[in-house]
């Protein structure tokens, strides 16, 4: 059985069922700011400090959960929860990307990674339900602008895991800036990938012309990729679900994080 997490003091609790459950309806993205509280609880279960800098379409968007003793944070989106980005409502935005507007549940890094520098990111994912489409990210290293990396879970055919990483665009990137992106994908079936916790583990080399490597349960996914991280831009981490709405619908998907871990390991070229 899931539950809403019990173990913490009880003002912080208070402040997660208030937020949970009196702060309205859904659908608008101008619904529900998520309190400093609930952000430190989070904080306090993925083990890094985060914020959401966007209102998420629901309460229920992002919940602070428990399973056997297991503490983790659960994100939900459904159809229609259009995201509180600029851009996700933007119709002159979603035009040029060939949709009527953005899904989005969303948390960020509260601290930007440091330039020219090589970090280790390690969490531990879920797949519960749902990601049906054929851009559904789950994790997203970004500036702001736009994202070095999209990775995508899909079920476009068949199931895979799909790393877009950012090719171009080297001094900035604006929201309507379209940069080259070198696609890198590896097929899973989908009865080893939901229901069961998966460890992801980035090696990011942060330099202008930077690269990666991502490991998926210690297996290779892609090495020493070749990324770009625009000069006037400091990236981040975002965590959640980002994907385009659909005028024939989206299904709901929903996916839990726990054990993130961000290490500066030493500085880039050395």
């Amino acid at each position: 059985m899931i539950h809403i997490m019990h173990s913490v003091p009880k003002f912080i609790v208070a402040a997660l069922y208030a937020a949970l459950f009196l702060n309205g309806s859904p659908s608008s993205a101008e619904n529900y700011r998520v309190p400093a509280s609930v952000e430190r609880q989070v904080s306090g279960i993925l083990g890094e400090a985060i914020e959401a800098t966007q209102r998420l379409a629901r309460p229920t968007s992002m919940q602070a959960m428990q399973q056997g003793g297991i503490l983790f944070v659960r994100f939900t989106i459904a159809d229609g929860d259009i995201g509180g980005a600029p851009t996700d409502n933007d119709p002159t935005h979603s035009r040029i990307f060939g949709k009527p507007y953005s899904e989005r549940a969303e948390i960020r890094t509260e601290d930007a990674l440091r330039r020219d520098s090589v970090y280790e990111v390690s969490f531990q994912v879920r797949f519960v339900e749902g990601f049906y489409g054929d851009n559904e990210t789950f994790f997203q290293i970004h500036t702001g602008q736009k994202p070095p990396l999209m990775f995508f879970f899909r079920q476009f055919g068949r199931t895979h895991l799909l790393a877009n990483f950012m090719q171009g665009c080297t001094r900035t990137c604006g929201h309507n800036d379209r940069p080259d992106y070198v696609r890198v994908k590896e097929f899973y079936p989908a009865s080893g990938m939901f229901g069961r916790w998966h460890q992801f583990r980035f090696l990011i080399d942060t330099r202008n012309q930077g690269q990666m490597s991502i490991y998926v349960n210690e297996q290779p996914f892609a090495t020493n990729q070749p990324v770009t991280f625009p000069s006037q831009h400091r990236p981040y981490l975002r965590f959640g679900v980002y994907r385009s709405g659909r005028e024939d619908g989206n299904r709901t998907s929903v996916i839990d994080y726990r054990n993130l871990s961000i290490q500066r390991v030493g500085q880039a070229g050395q």
